[in-house]
């Protein structure tokens, strides 16, 4: 099939870990059918003296088109005023993609588009595939649902574009819920779930990895990897760490970085076990597998979620899982695998660490919880998706 994926979330030369998770899908789907990516971002001027503004001036230097690792990527600028224009948001992605959609469809017609993130990409894709008459596959991730579709100045678009659409495909069972209970129709939602590269991410000996890593200590290791935001509840992460009563000797590490990150290192330092919690900063995405073979347990305690991909990768590599009952979190951990919590109970969290402290786990029996969930398993469903919507064109 000749294929379109739309999708603001894509590595480029300038941010290789951006949407990491979607290139894993675009490298499948490149394997027996013509994939080409379009990756819209906002414009920002390329002149040095806005570089201070970092967020959006790296989206200047991503160029309008590019290739990374065999797979084809444009990536259009449209206009766009941060938070001014939010409620115009697909409107300027539209007319960042219109035109570029029609000339290549003019040169390869399209077979298939499936648009990433219903709001603004599904919603912006909606009306160019139906002037093209192009089937038009919408996938939902997690915020675009939980948040977006509940937003009074999107809703209105992204019902149209879900009643417009062949198929709606969501990344757990929690997403195709909150669809239903809004109204669409369940027979028009599929649950596809992510996957993960079981050869990257599997077990690892530990003193290994942290000899790797330059890690001395012996301390048992609790790990986060994650942005620094509030959806993510670090803060009582931290809480609960701090207030974890146990004889063991625990450190905390946290990975990733994000507009919280100096208050957690505030919260952090002015408590009773600072000199046990370690923030790492930004790690490349090469590198989790090895933190993750360098730690005891993982811990997300997100208030939200849609398919946590690193979730997956920790339970690939054998590592269990201490995590919020939200979102697709729960078809992931499983008995045995992990402990799930109440993210808004701090008491709680704490006594799961605890919990977590005084149980055996088996690293080869948390791999083989989610041995079907490969990248290949995954593409295969989404190819079954776009087929079967081809087929009723």
């Amino acid at each position: 099939m000749n294929i379109l994926l739309v999708t603001n979330l894509f590595p480029n030369p300038v941010d290789r870990d951006r949407g990491i998770f979607t290139l894993q899908l675009a490298k499948q789907l490149t394997k027996d059918h013509n994939l080409t990516v379009i990756c819209p971002l906002p414009w920002f001027p390329r002149y040095s003296v806005f570089s201070r503004f970092t967020k959006w001036y790296i989206h200047s230097q991503v160029p309008y088109h590019y290739e990374i690792e065999g797979v084809n990527i444009y990536s259009p600028k449209y206009p766009m005023l941060p938070k001014v224009s939010e409620a115009l948001h697909a409107k300027f992605v539209r007319l960042g993609i219109r035109r570029l959609i029609k000339k290549l469809h003019s040169q390869s017609k399209f077979e298939v588009i499936n648009s990433q993130w219903l709001y603004p990409d599904s919603v912006a894709v909606d009306a160019v595939a139906r002037s093209l008459n192009i089937p038009h596959i919408a996938t939902g991730l997690g915020c675009d649902v939980n948040h977006d579709l509940f937003d009074k100045n999107k809703r209105s678009a992204m019902l149209e574009m879900i009643q417009n659409v062949k198929k709606i495909t969501v990344v757990s069972n929690d997403l195709r819920r909150v669809l239903i209970e809004q109204s669409v129709p369940s027979s028009k939602i599929l649950t596809i779930a992510n996957g993960v590269d079981l050869t990257q991410f599997k077990p690892m000996n530990r003193n290994n990895c942290r000899k790797q890593l330059g890690i001395s200590s012996e301390k048992e290791i609790i790990l986060y990897v994650g942005r620094l935001s509030e959806e993510k509840n670090c803060f009582r992460m931290i809480r609960a760490f701090v207030q974890l009563e146990t004889t063991k000797d625990v450190e905390l590490y946290i990975i990733g970085d994000g507009p919280l990150s100096n208050s957690l290192k505030d919260l952090a330092l002015s408590s009773s076990k600072s000199g046990r919690i370690r923030f790492i900063g930004q790690v490349e995405h090469q590198l989790i597998s090895v933190w993750m073979g360098a730690s005891d347990y993982f811990c997300l305690p997100s208030i939200r979620e849609g398919c946590p991909n690193v979730v997956l990768e920790s339970l690939g590599c054998g590592r269990p899982v201490l995590a919020s009952n939200v979102g697709g979190i729960p078809d992931m951990v499983k008995k045995n695998t992990g402990i799930l919590f109440n993210p808004l109970e701090v008491d709680e969290i704490s006594k799961t660490f605890e919990l977590a402290l005084d149980t055996k786990w088996d690293p080869k029996f948390i791999k083989q919880s989610i041995k079907h969930l490969t990248w290949e398993n995954t593409a295969e469903k989404y190819l079954s998706v776009f087929r079967s919507a081809k087929a009723k064109l």
